[in-house]
């Protein structure tokens, strides 16, 4: 059999190819789960590679950007809390792009008047300009990953992918 790039079959892609081999190896199994979880972890993967590119190019991480944009959508300052919860990373990780984005004036923290302990994180100007520019690039870069799907296709996928994720959220 010969393959239209290293992992992709001819007939269709990867995963239909990695199911076929364990379709072989393991017939009493039910494998369409890979064919759900496989396609959304490399598609995933390839959507995140991508919009990395556009993101690093305005010398931003994922993360960074994840914080940036949940600020720029907020009436106010978050606190760290807020933040590390809505973009699902650890204290440690939300810690650390809180730095480095205030080290570099996108973000300003302040104490916390409802708890003297805790702080409020804000976006300065700059930063509200450097999610200004980048949030169209980025979904420029989403729109052309999505450019081989029709739009009622994309209604279809949207609708889909809201119910699988609400699924695993009740996992």
């Amino acid at each position: 059999m010969s393959y239209v790039r290293g992992d992709e079959s001819p007939a269709g892609d990867a995963i239909d190819t990695i199911q076929a081999e364990w379709r072989r190896l393991r017939p009493d199994l039910d494998l369409a789960a890979i064919g759900v979880v496989g396609r959304v972890l490399r598609s995933a993967a390839r959507i995140v590679h991508h919009s990395d590119e556009v993101l690093a190019a305005h010398g931003l991480t994922r993360g960074e950007f994840d914080i940036l944009a949940v600020l720029r959508r907020s009436a106010g300052p978050r606190s760290p809390g807020e933040l590390r919860t809505i973009s699902l990373a650890t204290a440690p990780s939300t810690t650390k792009r809180l730095k480095s984005l205030e080290r570099r004036g996108l973000v300003d923290r302040s104490t916390n008047p409802a708890d003297g302990r805790g702080a409020l994180i804000a976006l300065t100007a700059v930063g509200r300009d450097l999610v200004d520019e980048v949030f169209p690039l980025q979904l420029a870069a989403e729109n052309s990953l999505l450019a081989g799907v029709k739009s009622e296709e994309r209604v279809a996928l949207e609708r889909s992918l809201t119910l699988l994720l609400a699924s695993i959220e009740r996992s």
